[in-house]
């Protein structure tokens, strides 16, 4: 049959989400098979889904949906669902969906061959159970395994979360804290080095509390200075922070290190006080802009990104209204914004909800702010000479390439002339600013007249 050696991964979600599925690739590679373009051509069909929001959970539902019609036509397709809501809702899947051959938990990617080979043989399969400290190296063994494509790669440094904040799924979908090996990490990183990676982002639910529960006597901070010294890294980054946990440590460090790029994902969710306790979130408004203010004293470039939810359980007009002014006193470069969605199992699922009207309305009116403050930012970003990363080809126009700069904001240039330069760090000189990305002209080594402020670009 067509595609009976080929594989298709459709994932939805974050980069971690991202990572699993590259390591599932890895797996199907190593037995043989090939990606697909569609999951049409396919033999083997995957769905990686997340459940931290409720969109993406319905969009990889949905699709699951669609792909049982059309296995009734072709039942030598084997369908496998993944991930967060695998892990969510388990043998339930199995029961509703007759033609899903296999589920695989967020903590059982390794098993990926195993399971496969139960469902080639006719049997359906729920691989849902949580992994301990022991199983969780074999669990990132086959990362080593995953394609690599481009010069940038995640490399998950820790699995699951132990805060708990009330709105959020994670500890329910991704277990308890668990941290790798430093020298596992390391030796991963050396290897993405040896087949060209040269920018490695760091992953985990709280990078911050990295090493805390399996005392290794290498915290974060330490981590992110090891990484940074692999031979053939030129950049390191990562996300995510958890603003309770970060340390006056990790600040110097990032601001020490040359390959450390200034860029800080740090969620706020909410501006007020009674918000932010009843989320769980274990900081104040206060609290959150003085860490930002030494943040932006150690590091002036400093890119700073955030997630924001409008309209949570019990939220007042005042409290929204405490969301905004402090969302506008800190000026992010970057905001991810969401309206509150009950997800099942946490602790504000059982708080009285706000009207979905409302919810939305204030999502709009967050995202009319966010929307101008980064625009009013990368405005000011024209002039400027930043360094880059080359990395691709524009998604939305093939006559430019793509890269990011350090402090993360993506980056556009013209192709003519810059193609040599692909997958290495150039300088760009910023002629545009656009809503949510720079447009730039290549700074040809050489070249005079360059501006001014950005010596420490330069001399990196």
């Amino acid at each position: 049959m067509s595609g009976a050696r080929k594989y298709f991964v459709a994932n939805f979600g974050c980069q971690m989400n991202v990572l699993d599925s590259e390591r599932m690739e890895g797996i199907l590679l190593e037995r043989g098979l090939s990606a697909a373009q569609n999951w049409e051509d396919a033999r083997v069909v995957l769905i990686n889904s997340c459940s931290v929001r409720e969109k993406p959970e319905r969009k990889a539902l949905s699709l699951l949906g669609r792909l049982c019609q059309a296995k009734a036509s072709r039942p030598e397709m084997v369908l496998g669902f993944c991930g967060c809501v695998a892990q969510q809702h388990g043998e339930k899947l199995l029961e509703r969906f007759p033609l899903l051959d296999f589920v695989l938990g967020t903590n059982q990617v390794s098993r990926l061959a195993e399971v496969l080979a139960h469902a080639l043989a006719g049997e359906r399969t729920a691989a849902i159970a949580w992994t301990d400290e022991k199983e969780l190296d074999c669990l990132f063994s086959v990362s080593r395994n995953r394609p690599v494509r481009g010069v940038s790669a995640f490399v998950t440094v820790m699995e699951g979360c132990d805060n708990y904040c009330a709105f959020c799924v994670v500890p329910y979908v991704r277990g308890p804290e668990q941290s790798r090996k430093p020298e596992d990490v390391i030796l991963e990183v050396e290897n993405l080095a040896g087949q060209g990676v040269k920018e490695v982002v760091l992953l985990g639910q709280n990078v911050n509390s990295y090493g805390q529960k399996r005392g290794f006597g290498v915290d974060f901070a330490d981590l992110l200075k090891m990484t940074a010294r692999v031979r053939g890294i030129e950049r390191v980054r990562f996300t995510t922070s958890h603003p309770k946990d970060f340390s006056d440590k990790l600040i110097a460090t990032m601001a020490s290190e040359p390959k450390v790029c200034e860029q800080v994902h740090l969620p706020l969710q909410a501006g007020s006080d009674r918000v932010l306790e009843l989320m769980g979130r274990g900081y104040s408004g206060r609290y959150y802009l003085g860490l930002v203010n030494k943040l932006r004293a150690a590091m002036p470039d400093l890119g700073l990104s955030t997630d924001l939810i409008a309209g949570f359980p019990g939220e007042t007009e005042d409290e929204f209204q405490a969301t905004l002014e402090l969302v506008e006193e800190i000026g992010f470069d970057e905001a991810f914004t969401f309206r509150y969605s009950a997800r099942p199992g946490t602790k504000a699922e059982s708080y009285p909800q706000l009207p979905e009207e409302l919810r939305l309305e204030r999502l709009y009116r967050l995202e009319r702010l966010v929307s101008r403050i980064t625009g009013e930012k990368n405005l000011g970003q024209v002039g400027k000479v930043k360094e880059v990363l080359l990395a691709e080809q524009s998604k939305s126009d093939p006559m430019k390439l793509t890269g990011r700069g350090r402090d993360g904001r993506l980056v556009h240039v013209p192709k003519q002339g810059a193609e040599k330069y692909l997958g290495g760090l150039v300088l760009v000189r910023i002629e545009k600013g656009l809503k949510h990305s720079l447009l730039g002209e290549l700074v040809e080594p050489g070249q005079k007249n360059v501006w001014q402020g950005d010596e420490q670009c330069l001399s990196r």
